[in-house]
C-alpha cells in the first residue's frame, strides 16, 4: 500500500516486484505499467451568496464558501489558480424565465443598474486549479431587483449670467423612473445665508430678469420617483447675476448725468384688458434726479403740465416689476402713492428700473451701485 503525496501531483506511478524464494533466492525485477497521472479530487465549491443589497446603484459582490473537509481546505490553500465569474440578467416572465449574459461582466462584483430594476440577477462561478481543471458551476440568483432611492447628482444651472438670459436646471437623475421632482428657484444675497424665493417658480428653466441683479440664482431640487419616494434634496447656484453689457452701458452714462427724463405710458383705469391696448394708454414724462422722482402728464394746447406723483427715495419708496408683462412696473411712493407705468420694451423697462434703484441706493442697505460696480 502507498499513500499518495503533494510530491506525486502531475506525475504517474509504477511499482516493481521483486520476487523472493524461501530459501532467500531473489529473482528477476519486473516493474507494473505507469498509472495514469496522478491528480488530487476537483476543487469544489459549497455555495455561493452575495454581499450588498439587490437594489439600484448598489455593488452586489459574490461570495465563495469553501467546503470544511480537510482535504479541500488543503487543496484551496495550496493549488487554487483563480475564481471565474459571470453575471447575467434575467428576460421573460418568471414562468418562462431565461438569462442572458452580461458583457464584460466578470468580475466578483457588479454595480447594478437602472437597467436592472425589475429584472433578476445570476452570477455563475467556478474555480480552477494550477492542473488546469475547474470546478463544478454553480450559480446564485437575485430577487427582482428593486429601485434606488431617488438621487439627483451633478446638478448645476446653465445659462450666460445676465440678467436678461433664461436658466436651466442639468442634472443627473438615478432611483428607479423619475416622477414629479420639486424644483424651487430662489435668490440669495452674495456673502448671505438667507435664501429669497421667488414666486410660481418651479419648472426646469427661470427667465431672469433685473430683480436678479447681484444675486445668485438658487435651485433647490428634491428627486421624487414615480411612486412618490422623494429623495434628499440637492441645492446648486449661479455667480451673481450682472446687467446686460448693453444695458450697462446705458444704465451707468444715465447715472452719471444724476438726471434724467423718461417718456412712459399711464394707464390711469388700471384695466388690465384696456392696458394691453396701446389706445387706452396715456403718455407721461419720468423725472428722476438724485433727490427725487416725480410723474408729470404733459401739457396740451388746453391745460399746463400736470405734476402727478411725486416723492423721495426714503423707505418705503421701492419699484416693483410685473412677471407676466415685460412693458409694465409700478413706482411705489408711499402707502398714499403710487402709480402703474408701460413702456415700449422690456430693455427700457430695465434701464429705467436699474436708474431709479441706482439714484436710490444711499437709502438701500444695498448698495445698486456697487452691484453695477459703478462708482457713486
Amino acid at each position: 500500500i502507498y499513500e499518495v503525496t503533494d510530491a506525486d501531483y502531475s506525475r504517474r506511478l509504477l511499482f516493481g516486484y521483486i520476487p523472493v524464494r524461501s530459501d532467500g533466492i531473489i529473482g528477476e525485477e519486473r516493474l507494473s505499467e505507469p498509472s495514469d497521472i496522478i491528480l488530487p479530487e476537483r476543487l469544489k465549491i459549497e455555495a455561493l451568496s452575495f454581499k450588498g443589497n439587490q437594489v439600484e446603484r448598489e455593488t452586489l459582490t459574490v461570495l465563495e464558501q469553501i467546503p470544511s473537509t480537510a482535504v479541500q481546505q488543503h487543496l484551496w490553500s495550496n493549488y487554487k489558480k483563480e475564481i471565474t465569474y459571470q453575471w447575467f440578467a434575467s428576460s421573460g416572465s418568471e414562468v418562462d424565465q431565461t438569462f442572458e449574459p452580461l458583457a464584460n461582466q466578470c468580475s466578483r462584483s457588479y454595480k447594478v443598474r437602472f437597467e436592472d430594476i425589475g429584472r433578476c440577477l445570476k452570477c455563475e462561478c467556478s474555480v480552477s486549479d494550477v492542473f488546469g481543471r475547474s470546478s463544478e458551476l454553480i450559480s446564485i440568483v437575485t430577487a427582482p431587483i428593486l429601485p434606488g432611492k431617488p438621487k439627483i447628482e451633478k446638478l448645476e444651472i446653465e445659462g450666460r449670467g445676465f440678467h436678461t438670459n433664461l436658466y436651466a436646471v442639468r442634472g443627473t437623475y438615478s432611483g428607479g423612473k423619475e416622477g414629479k421632482s420639486k424644483i424651487q428657484w430662489l435668490r440669495s444675497m452674495v456673502g448671505s445665508p438667507d435664501l429669497i424665493s421667488i414666486p410660481g417658480e418651479i419648472g426646469r428653466t427661470y427667465e431672469a430678469n433685473v430683480d436678479d441683479v447681484g444675486y445668485r440664482l438658487v435651485i433647490i431640487y428634491t428627486p421624487v420617483r414615480e411612486d412618490g419616494v422623494e429623495g434628499q434634496p440637492i441645492s446648486a447656484s449661479t455667480e451673481p447675476i450682472a446687467v446686460e453689457p448693453e444695458i450697462y452701458k446705458e444704465v451707468k452714462q444715465k447715472l452719471d448725468d444724476g438726471s434724467v427724463k423718461f417718456e412712459v405710458l399711464c394707464d390711469k383705469d388700471r384695466t388690465p384688458k384696456k392696458a394691453q391696448v396701446m389706445g387706452h394708454l396715456e403718455r407721461r414724462i419720468l423725472e428722476v434726479n438724485r433727490k427725487r422722482i416725480k410723474v408729470v402728464k404733459p401739457g396740451s394746447k388746453a391745460s399746463f403740465p400736470t405734476t402727478e406723483v411725486r416723492g423721495t427715495y426714503v423707505p418705503p419708496f421701492h419699484v416693483e416689476l410685473y412677471r407676466n408683462d415685460q412693458h409694465r412696473f409700478k413706482i411705489v411712493v408711499d402707502g398714499e402713492s403710487e402709480v402703474d407705468l408701460m413702456v415700449q420694451t422690456r430693455h427700457m423697462r430695465d434701464v429705467i428700473i436699474l436708474v431709479i434703484r441706482g439714484l436710490a441706493q444711499k437709502f438701500n442697505s444695498t448698495s445698486l451701485n456697487s452691484l453695477l460696480k459703478i462708482e457713486a
